[in-house]
C-alpha cells in the first residue's frame, strides 16, 4: 500500500509542488488560521504538518540530502502506519477550507498540498470508510446518498403538486442547467420548489437533468482523480449535449469549485458554458429586474448575519452579491457581520467530507465552537448561508451545544418567500 501512496506523491510532486514545499519558513501563521488547531491545540493539526508526509516523500525521492539521510538510516521511509496516521490528520481534522493558504505570507497553497496527501492516502486504501462508501455509491448510482434517477425524477415531478410548476428535464437549448447536491433531495426538498418559483418568475429558460443531477463530487473530496473526472464528465457532457449557456449550482460548495475551477483543467479546454452559483444568480436577477422581491420582508426585529462558506465565498470570491440580496430582505439595520468575515471568515467545521466521518465528530464540533462564539458575539438571531452542507453543520452544532435561540436559513428560501409575482 505504501508503494501506491509513493506513486501518487511522485506523480504529483512536480516543479510547482517542490517550490511550494521548499518555500515554507515555518512561521506558524497557518496554524493560527486553522479551526481544528485553534480549537484543540493539537500540534498535529497545524496545516503545514498535515503535508509532512508529502514533504518527507519529496525529500527522500528528489533531494540529495534526503536520499543520503534515508540511505544512512537517519530518515525513516514512509510506512503503512504513517499513512494511517496522516489519514486521521488530513481527513478527520481538515475541511479543506483554504484559510491556511489565504494567510500564508509565502503564498503556499497548503490546502492543495493537503489534497495531494489525501490522494496518496486514498490510493493506499486508508481513506475513512464513510467517505469510501459514499464515493463508491456515487460512482455506481450517481449520488453519494444512493438516490438514483428514479428518486430524482419523483422529486422533480413532485414540484407540480407542491407549487404548480412542471420542472423541465433534459430540455435541449435551455439557457441554464440546474445541478443540485444530494443533501437537498435528502434534507431540503423545498429548495427545488423555491428555485422553480424564482426561475419561472424570471422568464429564463432552464432545465434539470437525470444524468447531470448532482454537483457533489466525492472524487474531489477523497482525492481520487479518476472518479473526479468521471463525475465531472457526467455534467460536462450533458451540458454540451443540451447546449446550455450556464450551469447553475444550487447550494454546493465543493461541487461549485470542482465544476468552475477544476473542470477546464480536467478536460483540457475552455468551457463552452459558464458555471455560476445561486449566490451570484439571485442578486443578479434582482438587480436586472428579472425578479422582484419585497424589500424588508424579513425586517422583523431579529438580527441577521451571513456565514461565508469556504468554497463559495473564500474560494469562489462571491462575497458581496449574497450580502446585497440579504440586506435588501432584512434591512441594513437588521444585518450584522461576524467578527471574521469574507476572506477571513471562519470555517463552520463540517466541510471536506467531515460530516460523513463519524470519528471526526469531536473535531468538527470543536471547530464549530469558534463559529458559535462569533454568532453569539454578533447577537445573531438568524444565520444565513448559501451552502446546504454549511447549513446542516450549523444546525448540528447548534443542537450539539443546545443553543435553541439561533435559526439557520438559506438564501434561496428567503428570496422565494419574498418573491413578488404580478
Amino acid at each position: 500500500m505504501t508503494d501506491k501512496t509513493m506513486d501518487v506523491f511522485v506523480k504529483k510532486t512536480g516543479g510547482w509542488a517542490a517550490s511550494q514545499l521548499e518555500a515554507c519558513t515555518r512561521c506558524g501563521m497557518c496554524a493560527e488560521a486553522c479551526p481544528y488547531y485553534l480549537s484543540t491545540g493539537n500540534p498535529d493539526y497545524t496545516p503545514i504538518w498535515k503535508v509532512e508526509l508529502l514533504s518527507r516523500a519529496y525529500q527522500q525521492r528528489f533531494t540529495l540530502v534526503g536520499k543520503v539521510k534515508t540511505a544512512l538510516g537517519f530518515n525513516k521511509p514512509i510506512s503503512d502506519e504513517d499513512i494511517k496516521d496522516w489519514s486521521l490528520i488530513d481527513f478527520n481534522a481538515c475541511s479543506m477550507c483554504g484559510k491556511c493558504a489565504a494567510v500564508c505570507p509565502m503564498g503556499i497553497e497548503i490546502n492543495k498540498l493537503i489534497g495531494t496527501v489525501r490522494a496518496g492516502v486514498t490510493a493506499a486504501g486508508y481513506a475513512p470508510e464513510g467517505l469510501k462508501s459514499k464515493a463508491k455509491m456515487q460512482d455506481e448510482v450517481g449520488s453519494p446518498n444512493g438516490d438514483g434517477p428514479e428518486a430524482y425524477k419523483a422529486w422533480f415531478d413532485s414540484a407540480e403538486k407542491e407549487v404548480g410548476i412542471k420542472v423541465p428535464v433534459d430540455v435541449k437549448g435551455a439557457e441554464i442547467l440546474v445541478v443540485f447536491t444530494s443533501l437537498e433531495i435528502s434534507n431540503k426538498k423545498s429548495n427545488l420548489y423555491d428555485l422553480a418559483k424564482i426561475l419561472e418568475a424570471s422568464g429564463i429558460s432552464w432545465t434539470t437533468s437525470l444524468e447531470a443531477r448532482d454537483a457533489f463530487n466525492m472524487g474531489t473530496i477523497i482525492g481520487d482523480g479518476k472518479l473526479q473526472k468521471k463525475l465531472l464528465g457526467r455534467i460536462y457532457n450533458t451540458a454540451k449535449e443540451l447546449g446550455v449557456k450556464k450551469i447553475l449550482v444550487t447550494e454546493c460548495g465543493h461541487g461549485f469549485v470542482a465544476l468552475r475551477d477544476n473542470m477546464p483543467n480536467v478536460f483540457g479546454e475552455a468551457l463552452p458554458f459558464e458555471v455560476t452559483h445561486i449566490a451570484e444568480l439571485l442578486p443578479q436577477l434582482i438587480d436586472e429586474g428579472k425578479i422582484k422581491v419585497e424589500a424588508g420582508k424579513y425586517a422583523n426585529g431579529k438580527t441577521y448575519t451571513f456565514h461565508d462558506s469556504c468554497k463559495i465565498q473564500r474560494a469562489g470570491g462571491i462575497f458581496e452579491e449574497p450580502r446585497t440580496a440579504l440586506k435588501l430582505l432584512v434591512g441594513e439595520s437588521s444585518f450584522k457581520e461576524m467578527a471574521s468575515n469574507r476572506e477571513e471568515g471562519l470555517c463552520c467545521g463540517g466541510g471536506g467530507g467531515l460530516r460523513a466521518i463519524p470519528e471526526a465528530l469531536d473535531n468538527r464540533m470543536s471547530a464549530f465552537k469558534l463559529k458559535l462564539n462569533e454568532l453569539q458575539d454578533a447577537d445573531a438571531d438568524v444565520v444565513v448561508s448559501t451552502c446546504d452542507n454549511c447549513q446542516l453543520q450549523l444546525k448540528d452544532g447548534l443542537n450539539f451545544y443546545e443553543v435553541g435561540d439561533v435559526e439557520v436559513k438559506g438564501l434561496i428560501e428567503m428570496v422565494a418567500d419574498a418573491l413578488v409575482v404580478n
